[in-house]
C-alpha cells in the first residue's frame, strides 16, 4: 500500500512539474533564435603565400 502510494504521490509532482514548465515556456522561453550574420565570413590567406 505505501509502495503505491509513494508511486502515485511521485507521479502527481511529476505532473505538476511538467505543466508548470508548459505554462511558463509559453510566457518567458528559455531559449533564443540565434542571429545570423548577413555576409559570409572572408577566407583567410593561405599560410604557405608570401606576404608583401
Amino acid at each position: 500500500m505505501l509502495d503505491l502510494a509513494g508511486i502515485m504521490f511521485s507521479s502527481i509532482m511529476m505532473m505538476i512539474v511538467i505543466m508548470r514548465a508548459v505554462r511558463l515556456d509559453r510566457t518567458l522561453p528559455w531559449f533564443h533564435a540565434i542571429k545570423r550574420k548577413a555576409a559570409p565570413p572572408t577566407k583567410p590567406d593561405s599560410p604557405w603565400r608570401r606576404r608583401s
